[in-house]
């Protein structure tokens, strides 16, 4: 089952929803692109993938371990607790995976590197907490 594969779509499915104009306001389009150097819908799969271990999300405990190793034991609690997310900053999510490996994913799809670690900042919280929803960190498989 590819748990985070569904849980990407509710995610960004969300996040467009948010980022639409109001339906009066909403002008007839060709099919939307993000902007020049964004991440697109399949970048990010893939790269949630990658970070996560797949559809299973089997580096879910590795990666929460990984922000509590880096002081942020406070936020990453949050994100799993059922509750309110607190927010991190790029930094803090380059601090976290390292520069190189953000700046390999990013230029590996065309992306700009800033930019991807602040949409990571943004989706990471909403993913962990989706991934946990009864407010504890469990294996799943």
């Amino acid at each position: 089952m590819d748990i985070l594969g569904e849980i990407l779509k509710q995610v960004l499915e969300g996040a467009a929803q948010q980022q639409q104009p109001a339906p009066q306001q909403r002008a007839p389009q060709p099919q939307q692109r993000p902007p020049q150097g964004m991440p697109s819908a399949n970048d990010l799969q893939d790269i949630f993938t990658q970070i996560f271990g797949g559809g299973s999300a089997q580096k879910l405990p590795d990666v929460v371990k990984q922000f509590e190793e880096k002081g942020m034991r406070d936020q990453v609690d949050s994100w799993v607790r059922t509750g309110p997310n607190k927010p991190i900053d790029r930094r803090q999510i380059e601090d976290v995976f390292g520069r190189n490996q953000i700046d390999e994913m990013a230029r590996g799809r065309g992306i700009d590197r800033d930019q991807l670690a602040e949409v990571l900042s943004r989706y990471i919280p909403k993913i962990i907490d989706e991934l946990t929803p009864q407010g504890q960190l469990q294996r799943r498989g």
